[in-house]
């Protein structure tokens, strides 16, 4: 009985703390390029190997509590293109271009390191969850392409739920405007076959706007 009254009072009291607190919200949204590939295990031969990395882009909307200068909480939601160049094994001797899109809900813890002028750097780093929306293969040939849709799901081409984690580092002017580099790895195994395993990878480059 006592260690249930004790729990209930720390609990009281980190809760007083959190509302004594000053929360500053603040919203921003950033355009993306990114590098995306696939991290590839083949699990019959132990061996690992990345795909070729292609070009994609992202859409991102946040909201950011903060409580101090030096430290946030975002969250919100983030349209990713994602995929990979397949050159082998996968889909034969074949190349293909593998296109996938998805949306993402982005939990990022942020530390800041405020300077003089207003402006700042800051690092955030946090877990993403994601959901597939739709995708597709491009594949090469000596006269023309072909592109084959895809479905997501344990059926589909890949697994439709996706989670990992993000790191950025980056600059904010005194106007609002971010600039940062960053980097997504997929933990979830997206692979449908009992082959291989693919998670998603990606170094990205925004830019954005906070008000």
């Amino acid at each position: 009985m006592k260690k249930i009254i004790f729990t209930a009072l720390l609990i009281s009291l980190i809760d007083q703390s959190l509302l004594a607190q000053q929360w500053n919200i603040g919203y921003s949204i950033k355009l993306g390029s990114s590098l995306p590939y696939y991290a590839l295990s083949n699990i019959s031969n132990n061996t690992s190997r990345e795909a070729s990395k292609k070009l994609g882009f992202s859409v991102t909307g946040l909201v950011e509590a903060s409580a101090s200068n030096y430290f946030a909480i975002q969250s919100g939601i983030s349209f990713q293109q994602l995929g990979a160049q397949l050159d082998y094994s996968e889909f034969g001797n074949t190349k293909v271009k593998q296109h996938t899109f998805w949306l993402q809900i982005p939990l990022n813890f942020a530390g800041k390191l405020p300077l003089n002028d207003s402006s700042y750097f800051f690092l955030s780093v946090g877990p993403y969850g994601g959901f597939g929306l739709m995708g597709s293969n491009s594949f090469a040939s000596n006269y023309t392409g072909s592109r084959e849709d895809f479905t997501f799901g344990d059926l589909g081409s890949q697994k439709r739920i996706d989670y990992g984690a993000n790191l950025n580092i980056g600059y904010q002017l005194k106007k609002g405007y971010t600039i940062s580099l960053g980097y997504l790895m997929g933990m979830a195994n997206l692979s449908t076959s009992s082959r291989y395993e693919q998670r998603n990878r990606a170094w990205t480059f925004t830019i954005g706007y906070s008000f």
